[in-house]
Formats: C-alpha cells, structure tokens, sequence
C-alpha cells in the first residue's frame, strides 16, 4: 500500500522501532535467564545493561535486513490506521529474535545447556510480549 507522506505528517521509523524492541526485550530476557541461573539479584541488574546492550547490537544487526533503503534513507510509515501492520511487523521480530538469543547466551556461557530450551522459551515469550506492547505503543498517533 503506498502512502503519501507530506512535510508535516507524523512518521515512524520502522528500523528504529525494531532497534528500541530489541533492546527492551534483550535487557529484560537477559535479567530473567540470569535470575534462574544465578538467583542473584546483583547478576540480573548486571544483565539488564548487558542484555540491552547485546538486544541492540541484534537490533543494529536485523534493522537493515527487514527495513531496507537507499543510502541516506530510512522505511518510515505514516501514523495511522495502517500503521499497526507495520510496526508490529519489525517489533515483533526484533524483539522475539533478541529475546531468544540474548536468553539463551547464559546458558552456554555458564555451562548449564539443561536449562537453553528453557530460556530460549521464556526469550521467546518475553520478546512476543515486549514486541506487541511496543509495536502497538508506537503505531498510535
């Protein structure tokens, strides 16, 4: 569908949305696996900085991917009723991808591969879960 976008209409950047999800959804997947991991409350807050972090770098990864444009361009779409589609579109892979992988990294890094499924799982949720919130957050005017 091709909108027709003037100087004035309130826009999205539909990358930039899918960045903002993956990082909400690695910080958060991140202090949850190293809450069931460790049961240590100073190495979930830890990991909420480094699950954002790595949430972002998955982001920065998968935005150009699903969004692509010409150099010096950004997919944008315009605040509306079709807006939703979109932006749920990019939030929810974002999130859910990042979710997945940002939990399942401490399993393999603290050497309890019993628990991956488990937290690639809860990852998975928590991104659908941050990814719909975000998504509708950002598509309404």
């Amino acid at each position: 569908m091709e909108q027709n976008i003037v100087s004035g209409d309130r826009v999205v950047d539909l990358a930039a949305s899918l960045r903002f999800a993956a990082l909400i959804a690695g910080a958060i997947s991140c202090a949850v696996a190293l809450w069931i991991l460790k049961q240590n409350v100073l190495w979930s807050i830890a990991a909420l900085v480094v699950g954002g972090i790595a949430g972002l770098c998955v982001g920065f990864v998968l935005g150009p991917l699903i969004y692509s444009a010409a150099p010096g361009q950004v997919a944008v779409v315009k605040l509306g009723p079709g807006a939703l589609a979109k932006t749920l579109k990019g939030t929810l892979i974002g999130a859910i991808i990042s979710g997945l992988v940002v939990a399942a990294v401490p399993a393999g890094l603290f050497g309890q591969s019993s628990k991956l499924m488990l937290l690639a799982g809860i990852g998975c949720g928590i991104g659908a879960v941050v990814g719909a919130a975000l998504g509708y957050l950002v598509s309404r005017p």
